[in-house]
């Protein structure tokens, strides 16, 4: 019995001892202190993430997740990802899952992706190991996922339509404004 205590004392003693560093260089964390950090870069992804589906005769035709770039990272002292300072135009990171398609494309196929009927000015595809990846939510193996910028925006409110020909349109509402979309993540 004291042979279990002790090892169990000696092993959160070296987890507890151990220092980390974020990707920035910014934060000193041990291993055992950050299984009971809140990761806020990861909590404002996801409150500023929402989901569209294309849906016609009780099947998913596409899939796609979309989360607002510019309030995650515009606090951040370290903008790995963006050298810029997110004030040329509104990013999104976004994924697309089309069922029965090689190429999870939303600018093929007759889908298309605008943001109050503006259509993208950028489009990035990115690379199964982005760094990118790995820090937003809702994040599966199977979506094609891009960098999206769209031309800078003046309003507080505003839609992100996701559309195809035969099935269909989704919206989402994203804003600008303290008040996220929901309000029950941040509490």
């Amino acid at each position: 019995m004291y042979k279990k205590v002790l090892l169990l004392a000696s092993v959160l003693v070296v987890l507890g001892c151990s220092q980390k560093k974020d990707k920035c260089g910014i934060e000193d964390k041990s291993d055992f202190e950050q299984l009971f950090t809140k990761d806020e870069l990861y909590h404002k992804a996801l409150i500023n993430t929402q989901k569209a589906q294309l849906i016609a005769s009780f099947e998913t035709k596409a899939l796609l997740t979309a989360t607002y770039l510019n309030p995650v990272f515009q606090n951040r002292p370290c903008k790995k990802h963006f050298k810029n300072e997110l004030k040329d135009g509104e990013y999104f990171f976004v994924g697309v899952y089309i069922p029965n398609s090689e190429k999870n494309e939303f600018n093929t196929k007759g889908y298309s992706l605008t943001l109050d009927g503006e259509k993208p000015i950028e489009v990035k595809k990115l690379d199964k190991d982005d760094p990118l990846r790995y820090e937003m939510p809702m994040v599966d193996n199977w979506s094609t996922y891009y960098k999206v910028k769209f031309k800078k925006t003046n309003k507080n409110n505003f839609h992100l339509i996701f559309e195809n020909d035969r099935f269909g349109r989704d919206i989402l509402n994203f804003s600008k404004g303290q008040k996220p979309l929901f309000e029950s993540l941040v509490n």
